[in-house]
């Protein structure tokens, strides 16, 4: 498995990939209706072209075959990351590509201090972030398009003062 900068030409398969993880994940607590909101937005050209200018956005690759992607807000020079999107294709994970996409793209944060993320209440992979060190700072009620959900919002400190 290799893990490197996505490219344009990924955008489908990416799309793909959310579309599969996004079922397989969130179905049990988020009406597909939902889901298919989110991920049109989520993923329109608009968006995924901002993410290309706003973020390190990598995608975990076995045998020409995409197998998950992240993507990362921040610049490079930023001390404070935001994970925005961590997901591998249900019938590539818990092979470690998770974790190597993660640690590739905390590679390339030189100044790093903190990571956050947001993870919804109720999603089965939370335990993937407790055992990469992220510890859970608060919870909000919220609304997503509509739909009641609580985002836990988790953070590493990679200060060790």
């Amino acid at each position: 498995m290799i893990i490197r900068d996505m490219q344009l030409s990924d955008i489908e398969s990416i799309r793909a990939i959310a579309a599969h993880t996004w079922k397989a994940t969130y179905s049990k607590f988020i009406p597909k209706d939902i889901q298919e909101k989110v991920l049109k937005d989520a993923y329109s050209a608009e968006t995924m072209e901002n993410r290309f200018k706003t973020s390190v956005t990598l995608v975990a690759e076995d045998k020409e075959e995409i197998m998950g992607y992240a993507f990362f807000s921040s610049d490079l020079s930023s001390s404070d990351v935001f994970l925005e999107s961590l997901y591998i294709h249900p019938d590539h994970q818990g092979k470690g590509g998770g974790k190597q996409l993660l640690l590739t793209g905390l590679s390339k944060f030189k100044e790093l201090v903190t990571l956050s993320l947001t993870v919804y209440k109720g999603n089965p992979n939370f335990a993937f972030y407790e055992r990469e060190g992220f510890k859970v700072i608060k919870e909000n009620n919220g609304d997503f398009y509509g739909h009641p959900v609580v985002f836990i919002l988790m953070k590493k400190n990679f200060n060790n003062n």
